[in-house]
Parts: C-alpha cells; sequence; structure tokens
C-alpha cells in the first residue's frame, strides 16, 4: 500500500510572514526569499524528514511568485539535499537520501546510523585574496584570488567548514556577488553558471589531521581534535582549474563516503 503523504498545511501563514520579512529586512531576491524561508522551516523544525511540502502552484500562490521562482528556488535546496523532489510525488523534506551525485565529490554520514547527513545551516562569508598559500600552488601566479569560507551544520548538530579559493582570472568582480544569495546554495552549480562554464573533473583527497591554529581561528574549529581534511579540486574539460576547497570536520563526529 502507498503511504499517505504527511503534509504540514498549518505552517502556510507563518512560511508566508517568513518569506516578506527575509524581502524586507535582507533585501534579496524572491528565489532566495523563499529558499531561506522553507530551509528556516526545517532548521527550526516546523518541517520535519519526510514532510511534503505544498504543490508548487500552492507554494507559488501563498507566496505571490511565479512558479518558475519556486521551482528554482527548490531544486537549490534539492542541491544541498535538503530536500527530494519526485515527479509525481511531490516534494519531501529529505530524511536519508543521498546528496545528488553530479553535484557532491563525497557525503557526510552519520556515526550512528551510517546514513547521509543533511545540511541544516550554513553561513557563508567571501573576501579577495593577495597573498599565497597551498591554493597558489595548485592555480599558478594569480594577481589575486577569491575566497568563500562556509560552515555548516547538519540535522544531528555535526559542524564542517571550508575555504574554497577560485583564482582571480577567471572572473574580475566575483565579489560583488550578494552572498546572502549563495546562502544554503550549493556553490558549483552557482560557479558553472556565473562563470560561464563546466566543471567536468574534479579529484579529492582525505588526510585525517590536527588543524594548524590558522583555521582553527578562522574556521572556528576544536582544537587538538582529529579532523578529516578533504581537498577537492575542480577542473573544466580545458583542464582550467576552477576551485580548490579544504573542508575540515571532526573524526568524531561523521563518516565519509565518495
Amino acid at each position: 500500500m502507498k503511504p499517505i503523504k504527511k503534509t504540514i498545511p498549518c505552517f502556510y501563514e507563518d512560511l508566508a510572514i517568513e518569506f516578506q520579512s527575509l524581502i524586507f529586512s535582507r533585501n534579496c531576491t524572491k528565489r532566495t526569499a523563499v529558499r531561506l524561508a522553507i530551509s528556516n522551516s526545517i532548521k527550526i523544525g516546523v518541517l520535519r524528514p519526510g514532510d511534503y511540502l505544498p504543490p508548487e502552484k500552492v507554494l507559488a500562490e501563498i507566496l505571490n511568485v511565479s512558479l518558475g521562482t519556486v521551482q528554482v528556488a527548490l531544486g537549490q535546496l534539492q542541491d544541498t539535499g535538503l530536500v527530494q523532489r519526485r515527479r509525481g510525488d511531490g516534494t519531501r523534506v529529505s530524511d536519508t537520501e543521498p546528496f545528488t551525485d553530479n553535484i557532491w565529490h563525497f557525503r557526510f554520514l552519520s556515526r550512528d546510523s551510517n546514513t547521509p547527513l543533511r545540511i541544516v545551516d550554513s553561513k557563508l562569508m567571501m573576501s579577495r585574496v593577495s597573498s599565497a598559500g597551498y591554493w597558489s600552488e595548485f592555480f599558478g601566479d594569480q594577481a589575486f584570488y577569491f575566497c568563500f569560507t562556509r560552515k555548516i551544520r547538519m540535522q544531528d548538530g555535526t559542524r564542517a567548514a571550508a575555504h574554497m579559493y577560485i583564482p582571480g582570472s577567471l572572473s574580475k568582480d566575483l565579489d560583488k556577488v550578494d552572498v546572502s544569495e549563495l546562502e544554503m546554495v550549493n556553490v558549483r552549480p552557482f560557479l558553472e553558471t556565473y562563470l560561464n562554464l563546466k566543471i567536468n573533473r574534479h579529484t579529492s583527497r582525505v588526510s585525517v589531521v590536527t588543524p594548524d591554529k590558522a583555521e582553527i581561528i578562522g574556521l572556528g574549529l576544536l582544537a587538538q581534535q582529529l579532523h578529516y581534511e578533504i581537498s577537492a579540486i575542480a577542473f573544466t574539460g580545458a583542464k582550467t582549474p576552477v576551485y580548490y576547497q579544504r573542508i575540515f570536520v571532526s573524526v568524531d563526529d561523521c563518516n565519509l563516503e565518495f
């Protein structure tokens, strides 16, 4: 017997209020406000794993936005693994579903259940860097680099943090992007669209390390604790290096799957 869909209609009004609050207080686009309003509902537990969201047309009516805006926002949430969308079944909050294979190099798995962990909170900052480091060895001589710093939290409390470096030669004005537009968004598909390129090859390497002082301070990591250090690099089909990402997560908090 097909399970009955569990929907949460009582949160419609709260979702609309949150959406309007984001529009006015954050001055963000409608697409971003839809995405953040839904992700906030999941973060505070109004929407729980397995709950179905209203149909896309209903969401568009509730929030007074176009159907296309809703579809883009839901697609971004799907890229982060926060929701699952299936034709003929609707959109529901993920529980044990994996992230999208063509987006993620790896997955965080719960140590208790060995199921994929969902991101429920994400903070992103961006800066322009002119100093040399491990990233410059990968990209070669550059006048400057862009650095995305992201701190994320999973539904079980697991925390991870990362630096992603992008060569300035790919874009002179990447730092003009409003980073609030990238909250709860996977940066990879954003870069492909913004930079008009396609990432066709990537490699990942995992080490177990105790982060150095700069990374502990910069990423808010726990000192004197072993962390997975995942180094992920990506290229276009023409072998142009696109980004170098270094991710840290405590060994005690999760497993990794590639």
